[in-house]
């Protein structure tokens, strides 16, 4: 009898793990994240431009995700069109992760790699995720050092408190996964 008891709460054990590593597999902690999104910046005074980020990163419980983006960019500002690349750290909290839809905020810090010069990229925007598709508007501020007139590699007058303070809306569509 008492073997018949230690077999059968063994069964009943080794089933509950069975479960509870099924449960660990579909509600995962930490998981692979992708955001791409293309869009309209503007930059005062009068400028505009079209800009393309991706970052990749780590999710943590589908909630919080920090990763590290880079992009293409361009922008038409009275006399300069400037070609730019962005490379920053990106963080992105979705409010209902597990919701088909769930509002977002996003975050992003970093370099930003004009024609000539240098620069600070950042953005903040906020958004919402439906499926996989993302949408996103928000303030970018993307100070530049060298740009145009002002050129580090062409103006032998050039001073490093010379810098481009371009100031902006972001409006951001594409996918997140």
């Amino acid at each position: 009898m008492n073997v018949v008891k230690i077999i059968a709460a063994a069964a009943i054990l080794s089933a509950s793990v069975c479960l509870s590593a099924q449960e660990n597999e579909t509600n995962e902690k930490i998981s692979y994240s992708n955001i791409t999104e293309f869009g309209l910046i503007t930059a005062s005074p009068k400028g505009v431009g079209l800009e393309a980020t991706t970052a990749h990163g780590i999710a943590f419980d589908k909630t919080h995700i920090l990763g590290f983006g880079v992009g293409i960019g361009m922008s038409w500002h009275r006399e300069n069109n400037t070609p730019y690349m962005p490379i920053f750290v990106n963080y992105r909290c979705y409010f209902k992760p597990n919701n088909n839809f769930s509002p977002h905020v996003n975050i992003a810090v970093g370099a930003l790699v004009p024609r000539e010069g240098i620069g600070i990229y950042s953005s903040v925007t906020m958004g919402f995720r439906a499926g996989k598709f993302s949408f996103s508007s928000g303030l970018s501020y993307t100070p530049m050092q060298g740009v145009g007139r002002y050129s580090v590699f062409y103006d032998p007058y050039w001073k490093p408190k010379s810098w481009y303070h371009p100031f902006g809306i972001t409006l951001k569509w594409g996918f997140a996964f």
